[in-house]
């Protein structure tokens, strides 16, 4: 019977027993009746449930007891199924050997014979086959060997082919002459008249008052010359850099005659100037030379000679720069110790840094000139190429430089710091008069160290490089005193001979030529420099007079033949 039916009927009699019950004292014994029986019902609750769990674990025990003999099943069936695929592989097997037993022994001798000639004769055909393809394996070998030998002799040629063309090249260069000079004309304003005439691709005359004067250079650039065909006829020149020489290029003029123009140009690509044009094409010729086994490290830097001193246009650490000192080295020509070199591979880094040197370089307004430079500025770039298969190696220099103009004091109205600077651009133009007029001369000595330009631009002066000049002319007439004056320089200049044959610096791979140690001690020029500095003011040239040569020497070159006027 369920327990709570029991407890329940054994309880229902207790309310008709309380209502007979009225007095207190009762009250205990009806308390005592309840207890025992909550208790009673209780215990037996309890009893119940014991009894049902044991239930309980006895069918989990049998349901785990279930789960081992299926899996144990599971495990046999896998077992016999792998066993009954074994078996049908090798019933298969057996089924295929006794096939091929029942044809072979099932057929006549006859049979079996024209089976084995059918083999052989297979047999045959494949063993003419496999020779056949070793004949053709062994052909195209030494087809493949002859090829790679033929290779090997056009790429011998193709080096020889080379080193011919930067022979070739550079008699080419030295039949020009190793100073060769370049004239171009400014456009003049469309309110004045010209006073120059062009007269042909290398001749050009002046009027001066009343007298004409004929110049004859190697080029002569009309006003109306773009930058590229300028740079075609130097494109030759920059290219010898890369074959291993020392190339310097300087223009040179009066001030506001066009120089920085025709040197660095503007930021358009049309109107690039010399600089960045021969840049592009030296970047672009050592790229297109990688295929032949030329690795080109490139490394530029941009100073300038302001009052005699030399400033790096490059420098941006915080603090005074280091003292620049100038060294002449077999490889590199000039160089510059402490000076900010930076490696370039692309145009864009080369445009940043003539960027932030031109926001450095000194400049200032004259009468002649409101943006008139006062400095000689030096673009170096240096050149090493590397060809491991031939085990050379090349060091070139370019050095690209843009003289300060000069000026008349009387015309450009300097005073103050303009007047010095004016004073130092003419001490240094007028030294390198000097240098020009030395070499004119065949002198023994020639006073490069007279000035930083000088003693800069020496390598190239003194027959180890290539050197060309533009010079840059105002074709106006209020303007013919000082064209004059450039022109018979110019002139001066053409007549020149270097002294020397220039030297190609090439070297055994791994040979590298290296830029002096900037600790090495160049007092021994402090020194030379001091030594020579009473001279420098000797040197003095006049630049008031028209064709006027330093006063320290006389020039013996004459300056341009004079002719009466129509």
């Amino acid at each position: 019977a369920d327990p709570r039916a029991q407890a329940r009927s054994e309880i229902a009699p207790v309310p008709s027993l309380l209502r007979e019950l009225s007095h207190k004292a009762m009250l205990p014994a009806i308390v005592f009746i309840f207890s025992r029986a909550g208790c009673d019902a209780a215990a037996e609750q309890a009893a119940a449930l014991q009894l049902k769990q044991s239930e309980l674990d006895k069918v989990a025990s049998e349901l785990g007891e279930t789960r081992e003999g299926l899996a144990s099943a599971r495990a046999l069936l896998d077992s016999q199924t792998e066993h009954g695929a074994k078996m049908e592989q090798e019933r298969r097997t057996l089924e295929v050997e006794y096939r091929s037993y029942k044809e072979h022994h099932g057929s006549s001798n006859a049979q079996q014979m024209e089976a084995i000639t059918e083999l052989k004769l297979t047999v045959d055909n494949l063993s003419r086959q496999v020779e056949s393809k070793t004949q053709e394996v062994v052909v195209k070998e030494t087809q493949s060997e002859a090829q790679t030998a033929y290779i090997d002799s056009l790429r011998q040629k193709l080096l020889d082919a080379e080193a011919q063309r930067r022979a070739l090249h550079n008699a080419v260069q030295e039949l020009k002459g190793n100073i060769r000079v370049f004239c171009r004309l400014r456009p003049p304003p469309a309110d004045e008249l010209s006073a120059i005439q062009p007269v042909d691709v290398g001749q050009l005359r002046v009027s001066h008052g009343a007298e004409t004067y004929d110049f004859n250079f190697d080029r002569v650039f009309r006003p109306d010359t773009t930058q590229q065909a300028v740079f075609a006829e130097v494109d030759g020149l920059v290219q010898s850099a890369l074959d291993g020489y020392k190339v310097c290029i300087f223009a040179y003029g009066q001030t506001g005659s066009g120089k920085t123009h025709t040197m660095q140009g503007s930021n358009d690509p049309d109107s690039w100037g010399l600089i960045p044009r021969s840049l592009r094409k030296i970047l672009r010729e050592s790229e297109s030379m990688r295929r032949d086994g030329w690795a080109w490290t490139l490394r530029a830097s941009f100073l300038e000679v302001y009052n005699e001193q030399l400033r790096d246009l490059l420098y941006g650490e915080a603090g005074d720069p280091p003292k620049l000192t100038i060294m002449h080295d077999d490889a590199w020509g000039t160089v510059v110790n402490n000076v900010s070199t930076y490696e370039v591979t692309s145009m864009e880094q080369i445009n940043l840094l003539m960027a932030k040197a031109a926001k450095q370089r000194a400049v200032g307004y004259t009468d002649m000139n409101a943006a008139s430079s006062r400095s000689h500025s030096i673009f170096a770039l240096y050149l090493t190429g590397v060809n491991e298969a031939l085990g050379s190696e090349l060091h070139g220099a370019l050095h690209l430089v843009d003289l300060a103009g000069s000026e008349r004091l009387d015309r450009s109205g300097a005073t103050g710091e303009r007047l010095k600077e004016t004073q130092s651009i003419n001490k240094s133009l007028s030294s390198l008069a000097t240098v020009f007029s030395a070499k004119a001369a065949r002198q023994a000595h020639v006073p490069f160290r007279d000035s930083k330009l000088t003693y800069l631009m020496e390598p190239c002066l003194s027959g180890q490089g290539k050197t060309l000049m533009v010079v840059n002319v105002a074709p106006e007439e209020s303007n013919s005193h000082e064209t004059l004056c450039s022109l018979r320089f110019a002139n001066q200049v053409s007549q020149c001979d270097t002294g020397g044959k220039p030297k190609r610096s090439a070297k055994p791979a791994g040979s590298a030529a290296t830029v002096p140690n900037p600790q090495r001690s160049s007092v021994r020029d402090s020194a030379a420099s001091a030594r020579n500095s009473e001279r420098n003011s000797a040197a003095q040239r006049d630049w008031s007079k028209p064709g006027g040569v330093p006063t320290r020497k006389a020039s013996t070159v004459p300056s341009g033949s004079r002719r009466p006027a129509k």
